[in-house]
């Protein structure tokens, strides 16, 4: 491993080694303007599976990667107006635009549905490497998976054991940098700015009730992926509270799709199905460090909070659980007590018909 300080006067040699580096596959430390982070060539399979032997653990988190700028961009993602907006906008700076991606990416770099999340660095030298490259590379933080993330050096080579910083080739070290939020995560796919993740850039609108994502699908296919997507969104609250979703909407309105959505990206293989007769179904999830069971309860036959009580829903209420509730406006004010006296998060999600096949779907936290 080679640590390079960083002037104004090195750039250049900086900018060689680096090159030099992704060329070979291997992995480099970079300073942003927000933490450093970890490149790697986003199109060369070892060279990701390198990066993924240093992080260790990533399940459920796709990687983003750092282009020069929109034209680049444009190679690797279908950009909508809204993305468009997004680039002329915010970008050289602290956000990351997810998009539908054009497969040109190392599988596993893009999620499983084919998104793909872009940043444009507001860093000068991040932005001459990945230009002379001339091509992406990741631009995820360069911490371990669960550990913090890192601002100097020095402390990022004490969290790290000898055999994870053997892997990386080439440190630039940049000093110390300031304590700045993580950049914005937006997926721009759903017709909507669904923020996935907060930063240093606010796009969320102020509320009462705060917004989370929004959608209008028009397949149950859609529907579907939209669950995915929350469930993605928050795939890490379950690791120390019970995660309860409540689906409010009209008969035929989504809810058993959606929920499908949170099973599936769970890595559940059982078919989910409507729980309106059984009234609540339990299935076990496991992958990496996160397990627990995903509960699909429906309300719609239950007359009483009493009858509630009596088919065990509360004893779900923990950590490692997600719990999908169908009609929990009927008793959504009882639930909430129960729920935040768990210590538990709850996502209220709303369905409303806007056509024969479409929906518009919005969560709220």
């Amino acid at each position: 491993m080679e640590r390079i300080k960083y002037t104004k006067n090195n750039e250049k040699l900086i900018i060689k080694k680096a090159l030099e580096v992704l060329k070979k596959g291997g992995l480099f430390v970079f300073p942003t303007e927000t933490c450093y982070g970890l490149g790697a060539d986003a199109t060369k399979p070892a060279a990701i599976k390198k990066l993924y032997s240093y992080k260790t653990r990533r399940e459920g988190k796709p990687l983003s990667i750092a282009v020069a700028d929109i034209k680049m961009a444009k190679k690797y993602v279908e950009i909508n107006e809204i993305a468009e907006n997004l680039y002329q906008n915010y970008l050289p700076g602290p956000i990351t635009v997810i998009s539908q991606g054009l497969g040109k990416v190392v599988r596993g770099v893009e999620s499983e549905y084919g998104t793909l999340g872009i940043r444009i660095p507001d860093y000068k030298l991040v932005l001459e490497i990945v230009k002379n490259f001339g091509k992406p590379f990741t631009a995820t933080s360069a911490n371990m998976s669960y550990l913090p993330k890192p601002y100097d050096v020095e402390t990022l080579i004490k969290n790290t054991p000898a055999k994870n910083l053997k892997l990386i080739d080439l440190i630039i070290d940049a000093g110390k940098l300031p304590h700045r939020e993580t950049s914005t995560v937006v997926d721009t796919t759903m017709n909507s700015l669904n923020v996935m993740r907060a930063g240093k850039i606010n796009l969320a609108k102020k509320s009462a009730k705060r917004a989370g994502l929004s959608a209008q699908t028009n397949s149950a296919e859609q529907t579907v992926d939209f669950g995915s997507l929350n469930m993605l969104k928050y795939i890490d609250e379950p690791l120390d509270k019970p995660l309860v979703f409540f689906l409010m909407g009209e008969l035929g309105a989504g809810k058993t799709q959606f929920s499908k959505g949170l099973a599936h990206e769970l890595n559940i293989k059982e078919i989910i199905k409507s729980p309106t007769f059984t009234i609540l179904n339990e299935h076990d999830y496991k992958f990496g460090q996160r397990q627990g069971k995903f509960i699909h309860a429906d309300t719609w036959r239950i007359e009483n909070l009493k009858d509630l009580e009596t088919i065990g829903l509360n004893q779900y209420f923990a950590p490692g659980n997600v719990i999908a509730i169908e009609w929990a406006d009927k008793f959504s004010r009882d639930l909430e007590k129960k729920i935040k006296k768990a210590g538990g998060k709850i996502i209220k999600v709303v369905f409303e018909h806007t056509a024969e096949e479409g929906r518009d779907i919005k969560t709220y936290e």
